[in-house]
């Protein structure tokens, strides 16, 4: 068995147990657009590893084509964040909902117009494509994971252990993607290590959410006059 494998088979275990705990005591009802990701992740990842060992010809393909559905798809995982840290009816997300989403808005333009302004032309394949979209995307949402947890603590918001466990490692891991994307754009010599980089970062975040979900510790209600007055 080669390394890749190894490591690809273990990130499909730990998936495997995510899950079991987002089926235990209902997590998934708390936390439903995180789980609508993990869900669909662990889908992506059953069907590579069928195309890996049975439609090897297929799979570098379909890889590349599953990552760049996987961009959009981390988007839930954000917005479940900034939802739990800042729940809907609370006076925080009334005055910061407007605002933060204008911020999303730009950092948005901002990727798209580093997408375009890269040479989108000469994206030739969808490799070159993966990794702009991981590179350029990937920024964004770190930044949005890190602006969130940044904009609570400001406000005095207690971070719960299931949000900031999945908030911090999903930012860790999205920072290593982008940095190593961004070095896979420069120099094709380094799309090996690319790979062992994310397989195996993910696995970290893998464990971290398996460490962050294995008892359930919401982030407290804000209540009391001082979330109303920003």
């Amino acid at each position: 068995m080669s390394l890749s494998l190894a490591i690809f088979l273990a990130s499909i275990a730990f998936q495997i147990c995510v899950l079991s705990l987002l089926a235990r005591n209902a997590l998934w009802r708390m936390y439903p657009f995180f789980s609508i990701y993990a869900i669909l992740n662990a889908l992506e990842s059953f069907i590579l590893l069928a195309a890996y060992l049975r439609f090897l010809l297929f799979y570098s393909t379909l890889y590349w084509r599953f990552d760049s559905v996987d961009v959009v798809l981390r988007f839930l995982v954000v917005w479940e964040v900034f939802h739990q840290m800042f729940p809907k009816g609370s006076g925080l997300n009334r005055s910061l909902s407007k605002s933060l989403a204008m911020v999303a808005f730009l950092l948005l333009i901002l990727a798209c117009g580093a997408y375009i302004l890269g040479g989108y032309q000469n994206y030739t394949s969808m490799r070159s494509i993966g990794l702009a979209l991981d590179s350029t995307f990937g920024f964004v949402q770190a930044v949005m994971i890190l602006g969130t947890l940044l904009m609570a603590r400001y406000h005095g918001v207690k971070y719960g252990r299931n949000v900031s466990g999945i908030a911090l490692a999903f930012g860790g891991w999205l920072s290593i993607l982008t940095a190593s994307s961004a070095m896979a754009e420069l120099t094709s010599s380094f799309l090996p290590y690319w790979f062992y980089l994310r397989a195996l970062s993910f696995v970290a975040m893998m464990v971290a959410w398996l460490w962050a979900l294995w008892v359930y510790e919401p982030t407290p209600q804000i209540n009391g006059p001082g979330a109303l007055a920003n």
